[in-house]
Formats: structure tokens, C-alpha cells, sequence
């Protein structure tokens, strides 16, 4: 398995990739070809930019409880994302436009 970076036009849906959030890195799959938005544009440059990606991801999600010392018990949900090509069970948009990507897989 060969990884290289590319750019967010050399995607295609299918395509496996990994970019960096919060700290650590996100497998995603594409589900659609990115496509150019006819409205959004650089701030600065004016350069035509690309709407949000679907992607599909993994999500895992846990309630973490604790008691605290007044005795009160506690509860907090907790979303954290998974890392790997299998189990998928979130899709959502990604904004792709100027992030670094590294294509993991390429859709045959």
C-alpha cells in the first residue's frame, strides 16, 4: 500500500483517505465526487472553491459515568471518532478545500 498526498479534484467517490482533526488523523471513505460550489470562493484569492465532501466514517459513542463527592452520580456522552476502513457508521460533509489529504486506497 502506497500513501500519497493529493488534491481534493484527483478524488473520486470510493476513494479511502485520511486527514488530520482534532489532534489525530480520520479514515474516511468518499461517498461523492467532490464537486465545485458555484458560490463559495477564497476570501482573499477569489478562487473557486469545492463544496463539503459525503463521507463516511466510524463514530463510536459511550455514556462515561462518575460520582462526584457530593455522592451526585454523574453522566456525559461521549463521541469519539474511530479509526480503520471497516465499520462504518457515520456520514457526514467534510470540507476538504486546502487541507493536506492522503489518499490511503484508490477506488478501481
Amino acid at each position: 500500500m502506497i500513501m500519497e498526498l493529493v488534491d481534493i479534484q484527483d478524488l473520486d467517490a470510493g476513494d479511502e483517505i485520511l486527514i488530520s482533526c482534532q489532534s489525530c488523523f480520520k479514515y474516511l471513505k468518499v461517498l461523492r465526487k467532490p464537486v465545485i460550489s458555484p458560490t463559495k470562493k477564497h476570501w482573499s484569492t477569489h478562487q473557486q472553491l469545492y463544496k463539503g465532501v459525503k463521507c463516511s466514517t466510524r463514530r463510536n459513542e459511550f455514556v462515561r459515568t462518575w460520582t462526584g463527592i457530593n455522592g451526585k452520580i454523574y453522566n456525559r456522552d461521549i463521541k469519539e471518532w474511530g479509526f480503520g476502513p471497516d465499520d462504518h457508521n457515520h456520514n457526514h460533509y467534510v470540507d476538504l478545500n486546502h487541507r493536506q489529504i492522503i489518499l490511503v486506497k484508490k477506488n478501481k
